[in-house]
């Protein structure tokens, strides 16, 4: 699992360099069920897990010295430890001198944030920890003043952008006039919406970029979510065979799955285009005369770094558990 998480970080930072205002990709972390924006060039070190305590950290170069590691983020999740934030902020102090405590608010939870610097200035430090539920989530970012200020608008969008990724916590886009409601995270945007009332809908979402091609190109992820009406005597089986007749030649089936407890068929397909491959997951269901489709599309190595984000995306629009609706490919 970290092995596509890491290689994803490593696609995205090939030929990079260090910039005041560095491009931003989203990095999705499966096991800490967490995402955020990190500065394109910044490299992944080990992720740690101890019990039931997931930690990543990353490391940016200097701006005064490249050659050296000038910034160093860790991301963590786990079981809440006993006593307040404020007892386990002293854990991540060092010998750095609080400068203030600012509230953070991470959906409708509100935890801290400290910021810190050290006696002669050269060095600062900003911690944020909330409590979701008996559950820490943290940002710990430390590193030389003067890198950590060329990175300010970065780091702003860092703390601002952090999300949790469970179903249900994501945001819901509900159909005008329908009781059709789309669960998705919040930095997949919305991007178009087109209905007929009471015949059929279509609604799309793309993520923020996942990734950078040597090219600069970003590379995202989308989501595009269809219903119609059917005859009421249509089954999910005879609604895919439909639809999968009706496929060109550049898709290919790489897996399939009944998904029996929720009446719907789960597919994986490789599609190859004159530009570039990409890999689609479609879920087939079909519920009191309506069709409905949920297409994902990402380019291949994207897809298979956030399989699980797109899972718990599947999950939470149908109220299930994750494991549920996992489809090995």
């Amino acid at each position: 699992m970290w092995r596509s998480f890491l290689f994803l970080l490593c696609l995205s930072f090939v030929g990079c360099e260090l910039r005041p205002t560095p491009t931003l990709i989203t990095v999705y972390s499966p096991a800490l069920e967490v995402s955020f924006p990190l500065a394109q060039g910044w490299t992944a070190d080990a992720a740690i897990e101890q019990a039931g305590f997931h930690m990543q950290s990353f490391t940016g170069r200097s701006i005064d010295v490249p050659e050296r590691a000038g910034i160093r983020l860790q991301i963590l999740a786990g079981p809440m430890p006993d006593g307040p934030l404020e007892v386990v902020s002293e854990r991540f102090r060092r010998e750095l001198e609080q400068e203030r405590v600012e509230d953070f608010e991470l959906g409708t939870f509100v935890g801290q944030t400290w910021h810190y610097v050290s006696e002669d200035e050269e060095e600062r430090a900003r911690l944020m920890l909330v409590d979701v539920e008996d559950r820490l989530y943290g940002l710990y970012l430390q590193g030389e003043t003067g890198t950590l200020e060329a990175y300010e608008g970065a780091i702003e969008q860092l703390w601002s952008d952090f999300a949790i990724e469970r179903g249900s916590y994501f945001d819901v886009y509900q159909a005008p006039g329908s009781d059709i409601s789309i669960r998705h995270p919040k930095s997949w945007a919305r991007t178009q919406a087109i209905a007929q009332s009471g015949e059929s809908l279509f609604v799309g979402f793309r993520s923020t970029p996942l990734a950078v091609e040597k090219n600069g190109t970003t590379v995202h992820a989308t989501l595009e979510v269809s219903v119609r009406r059917v005859p009421v005597e249509t089954t999910v089986e005879s609604f895919y065979a439909q639809r999968s007749e009706a496929l060109g030649d550049n898709y290919r089936l790489l897996s399939r799955r009944s998904l029996d407890e929720l009446g719907a068929v789960s597919v994986l397909y490789h599609v190859e285009t004159q530009l570039a491959d990409y890999l689609e997951r479609t879920i087939y269901y079909v519920s009191e005369g309506k069709s409905f489709i949920f297409k994902f599309n990402s380019r291949n190595r994207v897809y298979h770094a956030i399989e699980p984000w797109i899972d718990e995306i599947i999950a939470s629009s149908f109220g299930v558990d994750r494991s549920q609706v996992e489809l090995e490919s």
